[in-house]
């Protein structure tokens, strides 16, 4: 599948078509029905609460599911509260 890295900081990925991606991930991985949401209670019911995308080299990616927990696990290891900081514009 073509996909590439896009938006501010590399924060999403697109495939071509956009659809692909999205039909690949919800119908043939996770088996989820046309039109059925996937919500983060589906996915902690099936043991997943992450799904991560590495960057193998300049033209490839691997995308992972993992464990619960382990998003807990990565803020703990890389000294993250998980929580965003508020900012000073909403302070009043």
């Amino acid at each position: 599948m073509s996909a590439k890295v896009c938006q501010d900081n590399s924060k999403a990925l697109m495939s071509n078509p956009n659809s692909a991606l999205g039909k690949w991930l919800l119908r043939d991985v996770l088996n989820l029905p046309e039109r059925e949401m996937l919500t983060y209670d589906k996915l902690q019911a099936i043991g997943l609460d992450t799904v991560v995308i590495y960057k193998t080299d300049n033209k490839t990616y691997d995308i992972d599911f993992t464990r619960i927990g382990s998003y807990e696990k990565f803020l703990n290891e890389n000294g993250e509260s998980g929580e965003e900081e508020a900012s000073d514009d909403d302070e009043e």
